[in-house]
């Protein structure tokens, strides 16, 4: 290997080196989430029968955050118009219910199954499309 490559190798080390220092030396949890985000916490999101793109939580309590009333599936590709059931808290959440997913867009919305109450302490969801 020539001089200069072993110089530009050990340059490049170095740089990947500081910059992974930096990446495990954050200053913790920022308060500028948008509007569906959860700050402070995880949601762990399953999915079977369809592929499932992306997830958005709607809250009752904006800014606060912590009363989900809505819940809207975005899907990788075309379902067959099948509505999808939704389990939160493995079945000890609020019930929810699922709009048909839409040919266009692949979204459906799902919403508490009785007005006026909403999920709060959530930590899961398991979504199936049959």
């Amino acid at each position: 290997m020539r001089k200069s490559h072993k110089i530009m190798l050990a340059a490049g080390l170095g740089v990947a080196a500081l910059a992974g220092g930096t990446a495990f030396t954050g200053t913790g949890v920022t308060d500028n989430a948008g509007a569906t985000q959860f700050l402070g916490g995880t949601v762990s999101q399953s999915v079977t029968g369809a592929t499932l793109a992306s997830v958005a939580y709607g809250f009752a309590d904006a800014p606060a955050n912590t009363e989900v009333n809505s819940i809207t599936l975005t899907f990788g590709d075309a379902t067959g118009a099948k509505t999808p059931t939704i389990s939160l808290n493995n079945g000890s959440g609020t019930a929810f219910t699922c709009t048909a997913i839409d040919g266009t867009y692949f979204k459906s919305t799902c919403t508490p199954a009785t007005s006026g109450t909403y999920q709060t302490g959530l930590e899961s969801v398991a979504v199936t499309v049959s």
